[in-house]
């Protein structure tokens, strides 16, 4: 299986420990993952401007790129799979838009690329009952979606935004109890932590006590910006009542359940102590 990768600005810096256990994951499982040749910044968020189409230059362009390598796109990071599938979609169903693009760029894109998360490609490519387990997590882990991988809905049709299963369902595959809580798909506070840190740590410290008053051990999540700020939440928050929660990739609980040689770094709050606890590693 082939699938065409766009990695984003975030995945080969500061988030590379994420990638690197895709890219495992994805080996392991025979996929072979084409990086999308002179990829560029995607413009990460979809603009709310309607009447200016120059903010979905960033997206077509990759996008356009992306087709000529294959028909199917995947991205890690949520905010570059929000704002490339919502493009996509208004290049596929806006003929006027898709024409300032397409000349302005000097492609003939249509809109007609499929793109997935990678939770999908694990659902619906491969199977979850395929993943070839070699190493059960028992552990209560929250699934924690965060606000901008199922919304909105008609743009991204991802899962049920209001009662998600996907993350639940890799979860229960790999050994962990998911564990049901209010807050998994609130946002964290975004990029309010460059302009409003205190508002981010606030958004972000609601969503941690959740997760622990419904009795996770761990919380797993899919976007970089989430963990940031999660992590960052707990750094700042040195109250004693405060209890630390080591937080994951996705693919880190994955690829450790694969048994996989997957290197646990780059976490503000250290997940080591968790995982040699639970005789994970």
């Amino acid at each position: 299986m082939e699938i065409v990768y766009y990695p984003g600005c975030t995945l080969p810096t500061k988030a590379n420990n994420y990638e690197a256990s895709f890219m495992a994951i994805a080996e392991k499982l025979g996929i072979e993952v084409l990086e999308i040749e002179g990829w560029t910044c995607c413009g990460a968020v979809f603009p709310l401007v309607t009447d200016n189409v120059m903010n979905l230059v960033a997206a077509t362009r990759n996008l356009a790129k992306a087709k000529k390598m294959g028909d199917k796109l995947t991205t890690l990071c949520t905010f570059c799979y929000n704002v490339l599938k919502r493009t996509n979609k208004v290049i596929r169903e806006d003929k006027e838009k898709r024409e300032k693009l397409n000349l302005f760029l000097e492609e003939d894109y249509k809109g007609d690329l499929e793109i997935v998360h990678p939770l999908e490609i694990l659902r619906d490519d491969i199977g979850f009952e395929n993943l070839d387990i070699k190493k059960v997590l028992d552990m209560k882990v929250a699934p924690y979606y965060g606000c901008k991988m199922l919304r909105p809905f008609d743009d991204i049709n991802l899962d049920n935004p209001e009662a998600p299963t996907i993350f639940e369902n890799l979860l229960k595959t790999i050994g962990c109890d998911p564990v049901m809580f209010p807050h998994k798909t609130k946002c964290c506070g975004s990029y309010l932590s460059l302009s409003s840190t205190d508002i981010a740590i606030e958004c972000s410290n609601s969503i941690i006590s959740s997760a622990l008053e419904n009795g996770a051990e761990a919380i797993a999540l899919t976007c970089p910006l989430c963990l940031f700020n999660l992590e960052l939440a707990q750094e700042r928050s040195k109250e004693d009542s405060v209890k630390e929660i080591p937080i994951f990739y996705f693919t880190e609980l994955l690829g450790l359940a694969m048994g996989l040689d997957i290197k646990i770094e780059k976490h503000l709050s250290d997940p080591i102590p968790v995982l040699k606890g639970k005789g994970i590693i």
